[in-house]
């Protein structure tokens, strides 16, 4: 894929195909399993377009909200443990508040923070001053997020924080050593005997004690549960970390309302766990040596997809994006001409709700040039349609939240 001028964008698919992931996350491991394909597309590189690994991604402004309270959730979190504060009740809390400039300071911090990774991507240029807006606008809200979280924390009182790990004197990650009784924010567990790794928001470890607590940012899933299982299974297995193999005793699953707790597995069902984490890893693998990875198109899977408008087998199938009205949705039209200064006559190719060959106009924000005859793929237009006159064009519109590609007709990578 690569730029023309900035305005809409050009269909490749990668030269080369991405190697499985050397270690497996149970994110990962779902995405590869809902469609390998998408993970494919998503891992590769695009040195064309970016610096970045693998594909940009798009500014989602929900899932952004869910990282600056995850963050906020962090930056507090470690800032208590420092002052050997248990929890918002104590006497000492509003004091490390203060310090930190208040909820309202850090959320606004680390909205900031957020918004600066996406700086150097080229995919969410015109959508930084949106995500901005709306996040601000929100602050009242993620701010009470944070509070309703922070307010069930309970750490165990004069329990020490565990002091960060010190990189070796020639660079380099991190040494790892066996974690010690205590408070130990952001751990990531490595399994290596099975090629699995996590990371958990907060483990704490005391002498009759081994607890971790994974934040949860939206709704309840089942598959939570099974994610802090599996890292109760990372932890008994990574020998680094844990070399005597201690087993957790407690998991919890915070989310903004409510703590969840979920069974630890016992022993047994650790090795039944980590067979189960092994033989996934495997299926995975295999997925992904096919040469294109299978695709899965389906309408919930390929809904919230990053990569649908670089995927053949999406814009082959009847899975087109739209949503429950008709209003908006994915469309790809080929171009038969110019309409306006910032308009295009065009016929529809694919569409889950417009028939092929249905006349279209395409209109967009600002001048810019297409040749006749390119097909074009857009995400998230606003579509509309004279529903009384057969012969009135689709208007298809692009919006701010909207994006163009030009279709490339090319071979799969190799």
């Amino acid at each position: 894929m690569s730029t023309n001028e900035k305005t809409h964008w050009r269909v490749v698919t990668p030269a080369t195909w991405p190697a499985p992931p050397a270690e497996m996350s149970v994110s990962t491991c779902a995405e590869i399993e809902e469609c390998p394909r998408r993970w494919a597309l998503g891992a590769a590189e695009y040195p064309e377009l970016w610096g970045g690994r693998g594909y940009p991604p798009k500014l989602q402004v929900a899932a952004l909200a869910g990282s600056v309270v995850h963050l906020a959730l962090e930056i507090i979190m470690k800032q208590l443990m420092r002052a050997g504060v248990p929890s918002l009740s104590d006497p000492s809390a509003p004091q490390v508040l203060r310090e930190l400039g208040g909820y309202t300071r850090v959320v606004e911090e680390c909205i900031e923070r957020i918004l600066k990774r996406y700086v150097d991507n080229p995919r969410a240029g015109a959508l930084m001053e949106h995500a901005q807006r709306t996040l601000r606008g929100q602050v009242p809200t993620l701010r009470a997020r944070v509070q309703s979280m922070l307010s069930r924390l309970r750490l165990p009182k004069n329990a020490p924080s565990a002091p960060a790990a010190s990189a070796p004197k020639s660079g380099g990650p991190p040494s790892r050593l066996p974690l010690v009784n205590g408070i130990h924010p952001e751990v990531e567990f490595r399994a290596k005997s099975i090629g699995w790794k996590g990371k958990v928001d907060l483990l704490v470890l005391g002498d009759d004690a081994c607890e971790i607590t994974d934040f949860k940012t939206g709704a309840a899933d089942e598959a939570h549960k099974f994610q802090v299982r599996a890292y109760a299974v990372m932890w008994r297995l990574d020998d680094e970390l844990n070399p005597s193999g201690r087993v957790v005793d407690r998991l919890l699953l915070a989310y903004d309302s409510q703590d969840v707790d979920v069974a630890p597995p016992s022993a047994s069902e650790i090795d039944e766990l980590g067979r189960e984490l092994l033989a996934r890893r495997q299926a995975a693998e295999t997925a992904l040596a096919a040469r294109p990875p299978s695709a899965h198109p389906n309408t919930e899977t390929c809904r919230y997809c990053g990569v649908r408008q670089l995927c053949d087998a999406y814009w082959g199938s009847a899975t087109q994006v739209a949503s429950d009205d008709g209003r908006f949705g994915d469309i790809e039209l080929k171009i038969t001409g110019r309409h306006g200064p910032t308009s295009w006559d065009a016929v529809v190719v694919r569409a889950r709700d417009l028939p092929a060959k249905t006349h279209a106009l395409l209109r967009l924000q600002q001048h810019d040039e297409f040749k006749e005859g390119a097909r074009v793929r857009v995400l998230d237009g606003a579509i509309a349609r004279d529903s009384e006159d057969d012969a009135a064009p689709a208007i298809v519109t692009l919006g701010v939240l909207s994006e163009a590609y030009y279709e490339v007709l090319t071979e799969q990578g190799k």
